[in-house]
């Protein structure tokens, strides 16, 4: 280890603020970039950084990390950063916070730039309301019980591919309500 790496990491160990501080800012933009051309938002960015971030530095003070050379530790910080946003990514909630705001978000956008918020989403409940029986079932199992299609064509006595399909069609009937209102 070089002695500017050895003076890093004994300035880390000691709290030093501006070594953190630049510890900090040398990576964030790097991790920003990363995390949002990967699906994610400013606020995402922000979150998974100061995880990481916390990490690294307990693990330094901890002797749990020792650098091989002067960039390996922006290295290391990076890479923490990376493999938690990537285990996000693959994880559940990730999935769930996805479907919920993908389709269902989509529906919504048809309000007017004059609508509030709790206009357009009373406006979602009695177009909503106006579906019918199966469409209401079938979209609530999918959007607010968080089901997959295999479980809601199991409750329907589907197929998989009919419970996409449906899926499909109740949204299509849904934005067509919306529309006409």
């Amino acid at each position: 280890m070089s002695s500017d790496s050895f003076e890093q990491i004994a300035a880390i160990k000691a709290n030093d603020e501006k070594t953190l501080k630049a510890l900090y800012q040398n990576n964030y933009n790097k991790v920003r970039s990363f995390i949002i051309s990967n699906n994610g938002t400013e606020e995402d960015a922000k979150d998974f950084f100061q995880e990481a971030y916390i990490i690294t530095w307990k693990n330094i003070r901890e002797n749990k990390f020792t650098p091989q050379n002067g960039t390996s530790l922006d290295g290391y910080l990076y890479t923490i950063t990376k493999n938690k946003w990537m285990d996000y990514l693959r994880s559940n909630a990730y999935k769930i916070k996805k479907r919920t705001h993908g389709d269902l978000v989509n529906i919504c956008a048809v309000r007017s730039d004059n609508e509030s918020e709790l206009e357009s989403i009373e406006l979602m409940k009695v177009c909503f309301s106006q579906l019918g029986e199966n469409c209401q079932k079938l979209l609530t199992c999918y959007y607010f019980k968080k089901d997959s299609l295999k479980i809601i064509a199991e409750k329907f006595s589907w197929t998989e591919a009919t419970a996409k399909n449906n899926k499909y069609r109740c949204i299509q009937k849904l934005k067509e309500i919306i529309k006409n209102k």
